[in-house]
C-alpha cells in the first residue's frame, strides 16, 4: 500500500498489482482467506480433549474451510470418530451462521466516499453499480440458502407431522383388524371373484406368460425419477428438492454406520443436526414379498415393478379404484412424513435399524423415505458401495458438488475402489444365463417382435462366445447339456492357470462386435433379469425332467415301473423336488444378474482394467474376471467436484499410496493436499512390541508359503504359545496369515497334544468361516476371559476378526502374527497391478524400489498394522505385541510399523529375552491401575 505521507508521485512503496489495477482499472487479486483458529470450546467436544484431539479437529476445520483435501490418520483408541464428527459439523454450523452474517452485512447501504479528484466520473459511476450489482446477486444467494435451511429445518421439527402419524398409524392398526377379521368370512354369498385377489398383496410370485413376454418399452416414470431434474408428478407439483450445504460420511459396513451414529450422540450437536443414515433395499425394505427374493439384484426389480403397476381397492361404493402404487408401502404423502421424522433431530437421530423399526410401525416404506430424506439432510451417513459407485450415486440422487465428503476406515480404499468396480463370471455362471436365456427364447419367439428377436439374439451370442473363451470351440458339444458344457474337461493339468488379455483385443478375439451399451440398457429397461426369473420360476428345469426329455424312447413298461417307484417313495422324491427347487431358485437368481453386472464392466475405457481368464480342470470351474486397475478414473468425478474430501483411518501408512492413487491421479495439485498423522494417546510404556525370530530351541522361524507345513517350526511355535499361555493373562489373540495355514497348524496341535497343553491354561477358540458365527464366538470368548478362565482366539490376518474388532482391555492382553502375510506374487491380479503400477510415475516409490514393488510390501503391511491395532482402544490400555517371524528382525521393519509404536518396538535376540522382558512388563503394568 502507499505510504500516506508520500507525494502523488513517490511510487516507491507502490505495488506492482495496484499500480496496475489503477491505471487499467484491473480488481486486485483476492489473498487467501485466513482461517481462525477455532478455540477447542467452540467444537463441543463431549470430554475433555486429548491435544492430538484437538489438533486433529483444527486439522480438519481448516482442510474443509480451505476447500483443500486431506488424509488423516489417528491411530485405533485415539477418538478419532468423535473428532471427525465435532470438528467437520463444527464447521457446517459455522459455515450456515457465515450465510447470515454476511447477508446481514450486505443490507448495510455502501458507505460513499467524498472524491474530490477530477478522475474520470463516469469509470467510477459504472464501477460502483457494478459493485451494487454484485452485492445484490451475492445477497440473492444467501437469501435462498439461508430460506432453504430454515425452510427444511420448520418441516423436520414439524408437530403437526407428528400428530398426522399417530392418527394414522391408530388408524391403520384398527385398519388391519377389521381387515383380518373380514377375510376368512367371504364365503357368504360376496363375489367370489374378489374373495381371494382382492386382498392378495404383491404376493403373486408365479407370473403370467403375458407378463413375462418382453413387449416394446413404455416409457413409465417411477418413483426413483421423481427426484431427477426433470421429472415432475402429473400435477407438476413434486418438483426436484434443492440440497442444503451437507457432509457424507462413507464407511465400510452397517454395523460402522451403526456405531458412528452412537458416536454422534453423545454430542450436543444433536439437538440441530439433520441426519440420515442410508442403506440397500435389502436392509430397508419392510415388503415381506420383496425381501423373501434374497437376491439385491431381483429384490431391485421387483421394487421397481411394483412402482409400475396399479394395485385396485374396492371402495366404499362398491366400484374398483386404482392406487397409486402396486406397493402397499409406497404412498407419496407417507414417505415424506417418515423423512422428516428421520430428520427431526433431537436425541431421537436414528440409525438403520431404527428407521426400519419406524417405518413397520407407519406402514412407510424406509428405503424411499431415506433417500427423500437426502436434500434437507446435514450429514448424510453410508456405506462405501453407495458413494463409491456412480450409478448407485445417481439412483440415491447424491450431489456431491460443492460439498464434504469423509471417508473413514480408509486404510485400503484405493484396493477397494477398484475391487468394487471389478467384475468376475465363472462358468457355471455363463453356461445357466446361457441356458436360461436360450429355453426363454424357445417357448416365446413366435410372440416377440423382431426388435426384441434381435436383441435376445445378440445377447445369446454374447453368452456362447465368451464361454468359447474357456474352452476350444470343437470340444464343446453343438447341442446345449447343462451338465455336460459344465463337465467338459478343457485341460488336463490339475492346478489352476491364468492369461491377462487387453479388454478390446479380448473382445476382438472372442467376436463381440455388438455395442455392448445398447444391450446394458436393453437388459435394464426390459427388466429382463426379473422376466427370466419369473420365467425360471414358473417353467423350473429338474433332473427329472432333464431324464424324460432324454429319454424319449422308453418303453411303455420302462414308464410304468418308473412310475410305481415314484409312487412307493413319494415322500421322499418331494423331499428331494424340494430341494432342487430351492438349489435351482438359488441358481437363477443369481446367473444372468452376474452376467449382466460382467458385461456392464466390459464397458469400462481400455486402459482402465485388464480380463484375466482362469482356467481350472472343467469349464464349468473356469471363470473370467475384469480387474479394474486405475483408481483415479471411478474416483476422480467425486474428488473434483466435492469442497473437501478426507481420507481418514487408524494407519494409512504409506501416506503417500494416497497422495499419488487418489488425488494427484485425479488432477489435484499437490499444494491443495494436507496431511496429518496423530500419536497415540497411550503412555509409551503401556506398549510392548517385540520381534521374535526364534523359539525356545532356537529354530528360527520364518513362515513362507513353502515353510508353513514345516513340522519342526510348528512345533517350536506351539512350545512359544504354551509358554505365552502360562504368562500373558486373560486373553490372547493369535493372527495367522492364511486359513489354511491356521487349520493345518490347529490339526498338527491337535495330533501333537499341543492344545491339550493350551487348554490346560486357557481356552481355545477359533475365528469362523460364516460371518453369522462371529458374534457368538466373541460372546464366548468374551465370556471366558471375564469368568477368569482365559482364552486364546485363533484369527486371520484380513479376516473377520482383525478390522473393526474392539479387543480392550483384558480381552487381548497380548497380540500374535505368525508369519507375513504378503499377497500370492504369482496371481494375475498382483502381476498385473504391479506392471500398471511400474509403469507409472509415482511419488511413492523409494529409491531402489519399483513402485510394484512398493505396492507388494505395503499391501503385506497394511494387514499386520490392522491386526495389532485390534489391542489398544483406550489410554488406559495395554498390551504386549508379538512379530513371530525372522524377518521382523531386519532393520527397515520399525519404519514399516505405525509411528506411535516405534519407541515400543524391541528386536529380541532369543525366546529367554523375549519371555523376560513379556514377564516384567506385565509386573509393572499389574502394579499399575487402568484407567478408561
Amino acid at each position: 500500500m502507499t505510504n500516506s505521507t508520500s507525494s502523488k508521485f513517490d511510487d516507491h512503496d507502490v505495488n506492482d498489482d495496484e499500480l496496475l489495477a489503477a491505471c487499467d482499472d484491473v480488481p486486485l487479486k483476492k489473498p487467501d482467506p485466513i482461517v481462525p483458529i477455532v478455540e477447542v470450546a467452540s467444537f463441543e467436544f463431549p470430554f475433555e480433549p486429548y491435544q492430538i484431539q484437538t489438533d486433529f479437529m483444527r486439522g480438519l476445520y481448516s482442510t474443509i474451510q480451505q476447500r483443500k483435501h486431506g488424509i488423516f490418520e489417528s491411530p485405533t483408541g485415539t477418538g478419532k470418530s468423535l473428532s471427525l464428527i465435532c470438528g467437520s459439523l463444527r464447521w457446517l454450523f459455522d459455515e450456515i451462521q457465515s450465510w447470515k452474517d454476511e447477508y446481514e452485512e450486505l443490507l448495510k447501504p455502501i458507505e460513499t466516499k467524498n472524491e474530490t479528484s477530477s478522475g474520470d466520473w463516469l469509470k467510477r459511476l459504472m464501477k460502483r453499480k457494478e459493485e451494487e450489482t454484485a452485492r445484490e446477486k451475492r445477497r440473492e444467494e444467501l437469501k435462498v440458502k439461508i430460506d432453504l435451511e430454515d425452510q427444511y429445518a420448520n418441516a423436520a421439527k414439524n408437530t403437526l407431522t407428528a400428530n398426522i402419524k399417530k392418527t394414522k398409524r391408530d388408524f391403520d392398526a384398527k385398519y388391519r383388524h377389521l381387515f383380518n377379521s373380514e377375510l376368512p368370512s367371504k364365503s357368504d354369498g360376496d363375489d367370489p371373484s374378489l374373495s381371494k385377489d382382492q386382498f392378495k398383496i404383491d404376493n403373486d410370485d408365479e407370473l403370467s406368460d403375458e407378463e413375462l413376454i418382453i413387449k416394446d418399452n413404455d416409457c413409465k416414470i417411477l418413483f426413483d425419477d421423481m427426484d431427477s431434474p426433470t421429472k415432475t408428478d402429473s400435477t407438476g407439483l413434486r418438483e426436484k428438492k434443492v440440497h442444503v450445504q451437507k457432509i457424507f460420511f462413507c464407511t465400510r459396513t452397517h454395523s460402522q454406520i451403526s456405531q458412528f451414529i452412537g458416536e454422534i450422540q453423545k454430542t450436543k450437536y444433536v439437538d440441530q443436526l439433520r441426519l440420515v443414515a442410508l442403506g440397500s433395499r435389502q436392509n430397508l425394505c419392510i415388503n415381506e414379498s420383496v425381501l423373501k427374493l434374497k437376491s439385491l439384484t431381483l429384490i431391485n426389480e421387483k421394487c421397481l415393478d411394483l412402482q409400475k403397476q396399479k394395485k385396485e381397492k374396492k371402495t366404499t361404493k362398491g366400484k374398483r379404484q386404482k392406487t397409486a402404487c402396486g406397493c402397499l408401502f409406497l404412498q407419496h404423502d407417507r414417505v415424506e412424513c417418515l423423512s422428516n421424522d428421520i430428520l427431526k433431530g433431537s436425541s431421537d437421530v436414528q440409525d438403520i435399524e431404527d428407521v426400519v423399526k419406524l417405518g413397520r410401525e407407519l406402514n412407510t416404506c424406509p428405503y424411499y423415505a431415506t433417500r427423500a430424506a437426502i436434500a434437507a439432510a446435514h450429514l448424510v451417513v453410508l456405506p462405501y458401495q453407495t458413494l463409491m459407485h456412480k450409478s448407485t450415486r445417481e439412483a440415491c440422487g447424491i450431489e456431491m458438488r460443492d460439498n464434504v465428503v469423509i471417508i473413514d476406515e480408509a486404510h485400503n480404499l484405493p484396493d477397494a475402489i477398484c475391487a468394487m468396480h471389478s467384475s468376475e463370471i465363472n462358468g457355471n455362471q455363463l453356461i445357466d444365463s446361457y441356458g436360461q436365456l436360450s429355453r426363454y427364447h424357445e417357448k416365446y419367439k413366435a410372440r416377440l417382435t423382431a426388435k426384441n428377436l434381435l436383441a435376445i439374439k445378440q445377447l445369446l451370442d454374447v453368452q456362447i462366445n465368451l464361454i468359447k473363451t474357456l474352452c476350444s470351440q470343437e470340444n464343446l458339444p453343438a447341442v446345449y447339456d447343462t451338465e455336460k458344457w459344465s463337465n467338459l474337461v478343457v485341460s488336463s493339468n490339475k492346478t489352476e492357470t491364468s492369461s491377462t488379455f487387453d479388454l478390446i483385443d479380448y473382445l476382438s478375439d472372442a467376436g463381440v462386435y455388438v455395442n455392448l451399451f445398447q444391450l446394458i440398457d436393453y437388459i435394464k429397461t426390459n427388466e429382463i433379469i426379473k422376466k427370466l426369473h419369473g420365467f425360471m420360476s414358473k417353467y423350473p428345469v429338474n433332473k427329472n425332467q432333464q431324464s424324460e426329455e432324454k429319454k424319449t424312447n422308453e418303453s411303455a413298461l420302462q414308464k410304468l415301473l418308473q412310475k410305481q417307484t415314484q409312487k412307493q417313495s413319494q415322500s421322499n422324491v418331494v423331499d428331494e423336488e424340494q430341494l432342487s427347487k430351492e438349489s435351482t431358485e438359488k441358481r437363477i437368481s443369481n446367473s444372468f444378474a452376474i452376467f449382466a453386472t460382467f458385461l456392464e464392466a466390459l464397458t469400462n475405457p481400455r486402459d482402465d482394467g485388464k480380463i484375466i481368464l482362469i482356467i481350472k480342470e472343467t469349464l464349468g470351474q473356469c471363470s473370467i474376471k475384469y480387474f479394474a486397475l486405475k483408481t483415479s478414473s471411478f474416483f476422480h468425478e467425486m474428488v473434483n467436484e466435492a469442497r473437501s474430501v478426507i481420507v481418514a483411518g487408524g494407519t494409512m501408512r504409506p501416506i503417500n499410496e494416497f497422495i499419488d492413487h487418489l488425488f494427484l491421479a485425479c488432477g489435484q495439485p499437490e499444494e491443495k493436499l494436507f496431511q496429518l498423522s496423530c500419536n497415540h494417546i497411550v503412555p509409551t510404556d503401556n506398549v510392548l512390541a517385540i520381534a521374535l525370530p526364534l523359539g525356545p530351541q532356537n529354530i528360527e522361524f520364518e513362515f513362507t508359503a513353502v515353510n508353513r507345513s514345516n513340522t519342526a517350526m510348528m512345533d517350536e511355535l506351539g512350545r512359544v504359545l504354551v509358554s505365552l499361555c502360562s504368562t500373558i493373562p486373560d486373553g490372547l489373540v493369535v493372527f495367522f496369515c492364511s486359513y489354511d495355514h491356521l487349520q493345518k497348524t490347529y490339526a498338527y496341535f491337535e495330533k501333537t497334544f499341543v492344545l491339550n497343553k493350551i487348554v490346560s491354561k486357557k481356552k481355545i477358540f477359533m475365528e469362523p468361516k460364516r460371518s453369522s458365527d462371529v458374534d457368538t464366538i466373541l460372546t464366548n470368548y468374551t465370556k471366558s476371559i471375564k469368568n477368569g478362565a482365559g482364552g486364546i482366539l485363533f484369527s486371520i490376518v484380513g479376516g473377520k476378526m482383525s478390522e473393526g474388532i474392539n479387543f480392550s482391555d483384558e480381552l487381548a492382553r497380548c497380540v500374535c502374527v505368525v508369519g507375513m502375510p504378503y499377497p500370492n506374487i504369482g496371481s494375475a491380479e498382483m502381476i498385473e497391478k504391479m506392471r500398471y503400477l511400474d509403469s507409472m510415475r509415482l511419488k511413492s516409490t523409494t529409491a531402489g524400489e519399483t513402485a510394484g514393488r512398493a505396492y507388494y510390501e505395503n499391501t503385506c503391511w497394511k494387514a499386520i498394522n490392522q491386526s495389532i491395532g485390534r489391542a489398544i482402544r483406550h489410554r488406559g490400555d495395554y498390551a504386549c505385541l508379538l512379530l513371530i517371524d525372522k524377518r521382523y528382525s531386519k532393520a527397515n521393519i520399525p519404519s514399516k510399523l505405525p509411528h506411535w509404536l516405534a519407541n515400543s518396538f524391541h528386536q529380541m535376540n532369543n525366546f529367554t529375552e523375549t519371555s523376560n522382558a513379556i514377564q516384567q512388563f506385565f509386573v509393572r503394568r499389574s502394579n499399575k491401575p487402568t484407567s478408561s
